[in-house]
């Protein structure tokens, strides 16, 4: 129904002429507009078809009402209506020797497909060239779609340009779909828009090929893009917010999925909306899923690096790592760039310690290493810690996908770094640092600086402390020379002197502890003071525990809690507590002379030391002596009877020292820690089966006399609290020594006076009891006792035995004991 041929009226007069070369018609072709009307000749052809065949004049045939012309040869048969020659359809040109004409299309397959770039006409196409071609015009749809069979058809006018797939032609200019590719990209989509130099698609696959590598740069899926290789520049944006970005030859992919490519320059812009930064994440198994977000990057296909901006940190172990300037750099490969200036704090739950100036190395999401400068400002002392070794990984047993992630670090300080742990300790040695603990750990050397005290070393240290408030453990410090160094009151064994100790060598090792004081020190910044002690009694108000206070303004030592009073006595322990007071001798200065005046031989010499200060103790002391139960009856009942006028003991004037006295002391259980806050009735009742001691004195001003060697009460009148468990309470007159000698011979004297002047005097020494009284009864009493009973044999196989003395000796002793309290 396409073609129909109009003839003249014929007729044959003869039937014997009706040959095939006899049948001819002349007339005219109409092809339903598929172009003009012919006037040709039909024949009989060989094929006994009626057609013709004729060749257009030069200027060829509009075809189809004027979409295209067509030049060369026409041919009509059985088959319908054929061509050889050429096809020009809106600048394209088809050169094809099977052109089938149909009333609304035309197909073709032809050696070669080529259109001119035409970039003056409002509707702008590239240059093509294709070989191998099949058309398929199907001109009232206004579209002509090319699709080659074998090579892909070159585009622009560039030469690098290849579209495999299908052009499809039409007056709004030229489509395409398939992949568009070229040295440095390529683009996969149903429909491509080409213009003279550019091509654009509302949805597209597109790739971007890393330089000199057969890989993909950048990667992404159902973009709406274009790319114009005039200016040489390319902009794309997800049609989904979902969508990411892969990276593939940086081994990441990122939610930034609007950019923009400089083709000329070799960067990729990424943009990210206002408020709404992309996020990138690793897709190297090796990084863990290593993510963060940036708000904005580029990538730098010449480096092949992606250059991340606007990063506010990165998670990484258990830190948080805050770039420079925001700024990360991504390697080909997947390796981030170290980082320089950065900030780490860690943990990211506590956020206990930051690092500042850090170099810092991430290697996946549970790992990093760097190096950097911990702040340690103590007051405004500004102070950094630089840290050698940072690694955030692995710790712990067990199975290495469970362990926990954890930040350490260690750094190195040397006494010329001047560290300051806090106000008044200097440091020097190894501190690390373990991000879960808000501590840091300090291993090596401390000094004090402390103005008042006589001589300074650097004893060691390993310790746990929180820079906000330092308090460092000690228990067994060594100077740098590995002598031993002590804290608290000792007993010179060589001057009988009674000095005390902050962090210092004893005078001689074997000097006696009077009260060690070990446990942690601390400073008192606002009263300018070292604590040193028991940690309930440094950094609470705990009763118990042993402690000493070195007042750094003026020199002076206050100690508090056991006192080892009278420890050569054998079967005898003397328990103390309570305070003593005494004070460093300031530092002995060198006395300079003048080097012109001075002999080759003589050196300078130091001034004589000047002697201790007194140390002033105030003590509860309570003695076990072995005395016989009658003994102890007639002077107990002597005490009771005879003191109703004397004074009571005043514990409500300090109930604070009675309590932590009685604490240390006595057993503390429900029954002991009753009757001690009992004390605020104004007595101090100790239940008797807690309370076996011979005497219980509540409490003793004394003194160390280092003629003597001894501590010796200061004053005639002293609280007896108790006698046997007896209840006393009362302030009597009574004398107390204490003698310590260096031999460790130490001896015991108490001396009772009752208000009825009574007296009863007890010396003790190397297991001998020795006793009087001017009590007749009292001593009758002695007398009865056989001389078998007076001795009794102990566990260790030595004697304890009682004997009675002249009653010269307690004259002589209360005579001793008042010129010593002078």
């Amino acid at each position: 129904d396409s073609f129909y041929f109009e003839v003249a009226p014929f007729h044959f007069n003869n039937l014997d002429q009706l040959t095939p070369e006899a049948i001819a018609f002349e007339g005219r072709l109409r092809s339903a507009n598929i172009m003009p009307d012919l006037e040709e000749t039909l024949q009989l052809r060989a094929d006994a078809s009626l057609g013709f065949e004729t060749t257009l004049e030069d200027a060829g045939q509009p075809l189809f009402g004027g979409k295209g012309i067509f030049k060369g040869k026409v041919e009509l048969g059985n088959q319908g209506m054929k061509g050889v020659g050429s096809l020009s359809y809106l600048g394209a040109t088809v050169e094809s020797e099977d052109i089938v004409f149909k009333r609304e299309q035309l197909t073709a397959s032809a050696d070669q497909f080529s259109l001119e770039e035409d970039r003056e006409s409002e509707i702008q196409v590239p240059q093509v060239f294709g070989e191998k071609v099949r058309i398929d015009w199907q001109p009232y749809k206004d579209s002509m779609y090319v699709s080659a069979a074998g090579k892909p058809f070159d585009l622009f006018r560039a030469g690098e340009h290849t579209l495999a797939g299908k052009l499809i032609l039409t007056p709004d200019g030229l489509k395409g779909n398939g992949s568009l590719d070229w040295s440095m990209a390529r683009m996969n989509s149903e429909l491509l828009s080409f213009k003279a130099n550019s091509v654009s698609a509302d949805t597209s696959n597109f790739m971007i090929k890393a330089i000199d590598f057969d890989e993909m740069a950048l990667q992404t899926d159902n973009v709406s893009g274009t790319v114009n290789f005039d200016r040489q520049i390319a902009g794309f944006r997800a049609n989904a917010n979902q969508l990411t970005t892969l990276l593939p030859y940086n081994r990441y992919q990122t939610t930034m999925n609007e950019f923009d490519w400089e083709m000329q320059n070799q960067k990729v812009l990424f943009r990210a909306l206002e408020g709404q930064p992309g996020s990138f994440l690793s897709t190297d198994p090796v990084r863990e899923s290593l993510n963060f977000e940036g708000q904005t990057a580029y990538y730098d296909l010449q480096s092949s690096e992606l250059k991340i901006g606007g990063v506010p940190y990165i998670i990484t172990a258990d830190a948080f790592i805050f770039p420079d300037s925001g700024r990360v750099d991504i390697a080909p490969g997947g390796k981030m760039s170290t980082l320089l200036n950065a900030r780490i704090v860690a943990d990211t739950l506590n956020q206990n310690h930051t690092i500042n100036r850090a170099t810092v190395n991430i290697d996946g999401r549970k790992h990093y290493s760097a190096s950097g400068f911990y702040e340690y400002n103590i007051g405004d002392r500004a102070q950094e810690i630089e840290f050698g070794e940072i690694i955030g990984t692995r710790v712990g047993p067990g199975k290495i996908q469970f362990r926990k992630v954890e930040t350490r670090a260690r750094g190195e300080i040397k006494e010329e770094d001047n560290l300051y742990i806090d106000h008044k300790t200097r440091f020097k040695g190894n501190i690390e640092l373990s991000a879960s603990n808000v501590n840091l750990l300090f291993d090596g050397f401390a000094l004090l600086d402390a103005d008042k005290l006589p001589e300074k070393y650097w004893f060691t240290i390993k310790s746990e402390g929180d820079k906000k408030d330092l308090n460092i453990e000690y228990l067994k410090p060594f100077t740098f020379e590995g002598e031993p160094v002590e804290t608290g009151l000792f007993l010179s064994r060589e001057s009988a002197q009674l000095y005390p100790r902050v962090m210092m060598p004893l005078s001689y090792r074997r000097d006696r502890p009077i009260i060690p004081v070990t446990g942690i020190f601390d400073y008192d910044e606002t009263k300018d003071r070292f604590l040193f002690g028991d940690s309930t009694k440094v950094k609470g108000d705990a009763l118990t525990g042993n402690l000493l206070v070195f007042d750094n303004k003026t020199g002076n030592v206050q100690v508090e809690g056991k006192f080892n009073i009278g420890s050569g006595l054998p079967f005898v322990e003397i328990k103390a507590a309570g305070t003593a007071k005494t004070a460093f001798n300031p530092p002995v200065p060198v006395v300079e002379k003048d080097e012109n005046t001075m002999s080759a031989d003589e050196e300078p010499t130091e001034t004589p030391a000047l002697p201790q200060p007194p140390t002033e103790l105030d003590l509860m002391l309570v003695v076990p002596l072995l005395i016989p139960d009658e003994l102890m009856r007639i002077m107990i009942n002597d005490i009771q009877s005879g003191s109703f006028d004397a004074p009571n003991i005043t514990y409500l004037n300090d109930i604070n020292f009675f309590k932590k006295a009685a604490l240390e002391i006595f057993p503390n259980n429900g029954e002991v820690v009753q009757a001690i806050n009992d004390i605020t009735f104004g007595f101090l009742d100790i239940p008797a089966k807690f309370n076996p001691y011979t005497f219980f004195f509540g409490r003793l001003k004394m003194k160390w006399d280092s003629e003597y060697q001894s501590f010796i009460t200061v004053s005639d009148k002293n609280g007896l609290t108790s006698v046997k468990g007896e209840p006393i309470h009362k302030v009597l007159t009574s004398h107390v020594e204490c003698r310590m000698l260096s031999n460790n011979d130490d001896r015991l004297y108490i001396y009772i006076k009752t208000p009825s002047e009574s007296y009863y005097y007890f010396e003790y020494r190397q297991g001998v009891l020795s006793l009087i009284s001017n009590n007749t009864r009292f001593m009758e009493a002695f007398d009865k006792i056989k001389p078998a009973d007076r001795v009794t044999k102990m566990p260790d196989g030595e004697t304890y035995e009682i004997t009675d003395i002249a009653p010269t000796r307690a004259n002589m002793f209360v005579r001793r004991v008042e010129a010593a309290g002078k």
